[in-house]
């Protein structure tokens, strides 16, 4: 087992009950005496150009950036695979797919394997998960209490969502999905707070992912704006592999209906394809559905009749539809971020509670002129990773220390005061936050994707550096390339094949090679790089 130098959270049984020890957590000045509490805020697809607490732009944050105003801020924060059940798995387990068994979504789940929750609650801790589960199967004992989204593959729906519950009911609750996710989560901690357990609430949001629309209060936020354009909106994919041409992603082919592009009110049948997600809404909800988008798809419609959008203009106009929905859901998911804040401060709770918030993975908002994410380029690599913790973080501490969400489980458990499992290939946190780790923390991450089969696009796997990238497409058919991120933030030009870079891109080749031998990646024999065991 690994240790980190943190007092052993134990659990001892005495006549039924379970009765924590715990030593202390020492932090500079300050010292924990308590076992902490656990909040794990997450949502699904949300990019760092749209958090504020980043630099944003476009849009404020203030609840989510609270996290980071009075804790940390990770500014280089990044996934181990950039899809969505990939990335749960890994947060769960602490290791990366290959040994979670979770390469792309659609993987079966082993839920008999280690997982961080399980081994909070072993120690005394009281555990739930509340939102999008998004992994194959049900939960089983993962967690002691748990209400998860059902339907749409595992997505559940953004209005009334049906939840299924771990004593075996499935229901639906009337309401915007972030605010009924957040309802349970407050009403499950309004329990636990009458006893003296330290408990860990997992607050899994549906927000931003697609197909996206916002809670009624919201849906006219952005109305009478133009919103700044990514300048790689209109990128020609010149000067790197052939795949970023082909892959299907480009903003300009989103379907009409995914930008809540609908008839208008009255012209439609509810039960008609593609419009089911309007059968879901209550007559008023869809009142003010309609209320909010009819003049715009009205104003839409004509001018497509008009033939005014040609070109660039439909891009352009439909990079507008998609950002601004897309940032009205945002705005849903710091509205609820602040209800778990304030209801922390308002239970005395907040100076003891470590509160983490973060993505599956990132996002690309129009950047190359696309909407998803998948590749190792920045926008989809970089999460957002906030963390506060009064008693134990300074407020405005900045980590720009390299991390990975294979990090996540063994810093939860280190907060614990648990002993982190051999086989976990993350690192805990905790000594980033002690400024005790600069020197010996990690110097590159390691990057692999699986889904080939999805949106055209190949198998890959890469090395990212403080400076460089080098990602290896390595089926259908090998292709490299090389980025320098100080010259090139943008990625737009690979230097893999310039002279001056040679001995560059020899060392992040023996990098890879030597990741790959360091997480225990198998041979496959599509892949390029030599390295781990069979």
């Amino acid at each position: 087992m690994k240790h980190s130098g943190f007092p052993f959270l134990g659990a001892v049984w005495c006549g039924g009950v379970v009765t924590l020890t715990w030593a202390g957590i020492f932090l500079g000045s300050n010292a924990v005496s308590a076992p902490p509490n656990i909040v794990f805020l997450f949502s699904d697809d949300h990019a760092l150009r749209t958090l504020s607490a980043y630099g944003s732009g476009l849009n404020q944050t203030p609840q989510i950036d609270r996290i980071a105003l009075e804790g940390a801020i990770f500014t280089r924060s990044y996934c181990a695979n950039s899809i969505c059940c990939p990335s749960r798995a890994t947060i769960l387990t602490g290791k990366h797919s290959h040994k979670n068994g979770v390469l792309q979504n659609g993987s079966r789940w082993d839920g008999d394997q280690f997982v961080f929750p399980r081994a909070l609650s072993a120690a005394g801790y009281k555990t739930a998960l509340f939102g999008k589960w998004h992994l194959r199967g049900w939960p089983t004992d993962e967690f002691d209490d748990w209400q998860v989204l059902e339907g749409a593959g595992g997505q559940g729906h953004y209005y009334n969502p049906q939840f299924r519950c771990s004593d075996g009911r499935s229901l639906q609750v009337e309401g915007y999905s972030a605010d009924v996710i957040t309802d349970a989560s407050i009403q499950w901690m309004d329990r636990q707070s009458q006893n003296e357990q330290p408990f860990l609430l997992m607050c899994q949001f549906k927000a931003p992912h697609i197909h996206r629309i916002p809670p009624p209060r919201h849906m006219n936020m952005f109305d009478g704006k133009q919103l700044a354009e990514p300048e790689t909106l209109f990128d020609t994919y010149k000067g790197r592999s052939s795949y970023a041409k082909k892959c299907w992603m480009r903003l300009s082919g989103m379907a009409e209906h995914v930008l809540n592009i609908t008839p208008l009110a009255g012209n439609y049948s509810i039960d008609e394809h593609p419009y089911e997600f309007l059968a879901r809404m209550t007559e008023e909800q869809r009142a003010l559905f309609h209320r909010a988008y009819d003049p715009e798809n009205e104003r839409y419609r004509r001018l497509v009749s008009q033939g005014e959008f040609k070109g660039k203009a439909i891009d352009r106009y439909k990079y507008q539809r998609f950002i601004k929905d897309y940032l009205a859901c945002v705005a849903a998911i710091d509205d609820n971020v602040g209800r778990i804040l304030n209801w922390l401060d308002e239970h005395e709770l907040a100076e003891n509670t470590l509160v983490v918030y973060s993505s599956d993975q990132g996002f690309f908002t129009g950047e190359h002129g696309w909407n998803d994410k998948r590749w190792m380029y920045e926008q989809s690599l970089a999460m957002p990773l906030l963390m506060r913790w009064p008693a134990v973080i300074k407020p405005g501490t900045r980590i720009s220390q390299m991390v990975q969400n294979i990090d996540y489980a063994p810093t939860l458990l280190d907060v614990a005061g648990l002993a982190i499992p051999d086989d976990v290939q993350g690192r805990s946190l905790l000594p980033l936050l002690r400024d005790q780790a600069s020197r010996t923390w990690r110097k590159d991450i390691y990057y692999h994707y699986y889904m080939d089969k999805a949106y055209n696009l190949p198998r890959f796997e890469g090395v990212r550096t403080e400076r460089y990238k080098l990602i290896s497409y390595y089926k259908p058919h090998q292709e490299w390339e090389l980025f320098d991120l100080e010259e090139d933030p943008d990625e737009l030009q690979s230097v893999y094949q310039e002279p001056s870079y040679r001995s560059v891109r020899e060392r992040l080749k023996v990098q890879l090679a030597e990741l790959r031998r360091e997480y225990d990646v198998p041979q496959n024999e599509d892949t390029s790089i030599k390295g781990g065991r069979r």
